[in-house]
């Protein structure tokens, strides 16, 4: 291809030629968006990355002339960070449409085009030197290393090496909750999120089906947890703590309750479903302290009015913050104990039940937990053990309890008892992945075959 564009396709992506300078260096940012949001659909990758290599690394003039202008414009001014927020999206602009189409390999490959030798080769021309100088800084930023991570690729910096990296899909969230942040790199983060989560939980799935089937204690599987075989029994317990009441009934059963009521009534119907009432003597003083009171005078002057869906949302919110973060966005007292005495499953079971009135509340319980991860990320993994363990517990419990997901426990028929049994060794986990497939019916054998597909269009968790 000796030219990018034949002078119909130019027509076609290329705006006329403006004088650049007279704009604004937002106007300057635009002209190259504008110039790969139009070519990220109509040609290869390897075109484009070296269309971004020539532009952005080699600092040569492409067929689009008002792209390469306005990368000079910015230069110019010595706007430095202007550039680096445009270089950032341009890169999110393209790994956003390969990374739908599942081409990971040009997300990897853009992130190695600046490790190119050229930007550290010493140079007399203005303009190149001191863009070599930016990408040099850039390439030792965390926000390369973000990118780096997000394309699938190891960080270049050794802090990136973190026990915390597991729980990504929660580092996620605050990328995407930054409003800081580039659009695209918010929805990459998102997206990328979204697939973690999904991916622990077919692992997790596929995991519970083999150990818990009569195919041996030793699971071909891998577990997605740290929490050994304990995981099975761990979600043993969870389904067996509901007794005869699901989780799921009794949050809609509460949110049909909460209609037309005034919002201290509310307030106290809440806790009652949380199970932590005031005039229960056997609420602990931390959580009395923590939740309890401090919902009582939560917008207090609105006591009186009739709940609007707004207020609901706005308190759920802030209990899952009373429970897990201090004022100073710290660990919560309640937080700190729970994991002092390795209580795990009590606290969860609070961040559940309220997840469950309102699932997209959800979103609020992964930013807490990410800037728990963020606290606690500076420490040793072995100071951390009783953080990670209660993230890996909530992991598994909010996969159990997921909105496509469905786990049971059923009591095997060999087991001849009438009576209440209380072994759970006596039962075996049953998950129900309801718009697909069926554990309960397919043979792991079946599952193991799925997974040779691509599972994130096969399994919609």
């Amino acid at each position: 291809m000796t030219q990018f564009y034949n002078q119909n396709q130019f027509n076609r992506f290329s705006e006329p030629v403006t004088d650049i300078t007279a704009g604004s260096i937002e106007k300057a940012q635009q002209h190259i968006y504008n110039f790969f949001l139009g070519i990220i659909k109509h040609y290869d990758a390897e075109v484009i990355l070296n269309q971004f290599d020539k532009l952005f690394i080699r600092y040569e003039e492409i067929d689009n002339v008002n792209a390469y202008y306005a990368l000079g414009e910015i230069i110019f001014h010595n706007k430095e960070s202007e550039f680096k927020y445009a270089l950032l999206r341009c890169c999110y602009i393209l790994n956003n449409n390969w990374a739908i189409n599942g081409n990971i390999s040009a997300c990897q490959k853009l992130v190695d085009l600046f490790l190119s030798d050229t930007i550290g080769i010493p140079t007399k021309i203005h303009k190149l030197k001191k863009l070599r100088y930016w990408l040099q800084k850039f390439v030792q930023s965390e926000e390369y290393n973000t990118l780096r991570s997000l394309s699938g690729r190891a960080g270049i910096s050794k802090s990136y090496h973190n026990w915390s990296e597991r729980f990504s899909s929660y580092l996620l969230i605050s990328e995407y909750a930054d409003p800081r942040k580039p659009l695209e790199q918010r929805q990459y983060a998102a997206n990328l999120s979204r697939k973690i989560k999904k991916q622990f939980k077919f692992d997790l799935a596929m995991y519970t089906a083999r150990i818990d089937s009569r195919l041996g204690a030793h699971p071909q599987r891998p577990n997605p947890t740290n929490l050994g075989d304990g995981v099975l029994l761990l979600i043993k317990r969870v389904l067996n703590k509901q007794g005869n009441d699901n989780y799921r009934k009794a949050a809609k059963n509460f949110y049909e309750q909460i209609q037309n009521i005034t919002f201290l009534e509310f307030k106290v119907r809440l806790l009652d479903y949380l199970g932590i009432s005031q005039n229960d003597l056997e609420v602990s003083e931390v959580l009395r302290l923590t939740v309890v009171e401090k919902l009582k005078h939560f917008q207090e002057h609105r006591d009186e009015e009739i709940m609007p869906i707004s207020l609901l949302y706005a308190t759920c919110n802030r209990v899952l913050q009373y429970l897990l973060l201090n004022e100073r966005r710290k660990p919560s007292e309640f937080l700190k104990l729970s994991l002092e005495y390795d209580n795990f499953l009590n606290p969860i079971i609070l961040l559940l039940k309220i997840v469950l009135i309102l699932p997209h509340i959800r979103f609020y319980l992964e930013s807490y937990i990410a800037e728990l991860l963020k606290f606690y990320s500076v420490y040793d993994e072995t100071e951390c053990r009783s953080f990670i363990n209660f993230l890996d517990v909530l992991n598994v419990t909010l996969a159990i309890f997921d909105e496509d997901t469905d786990y049971s426990l059923i009591k095997m028929k060999n087991v001849e008892n009438d009576l209440a049994d209380i072994n759970l060794d006596n039962y075996r986990v049953f998950s129900q992945l309801k718009r697909f497939v069926d554990l309960e019916h397919k043979s792991v054998e079946h599952f193991e075959r799925l997974e040779q597909e691509d599972t994130t269009k096969t399994l919609n968790f």
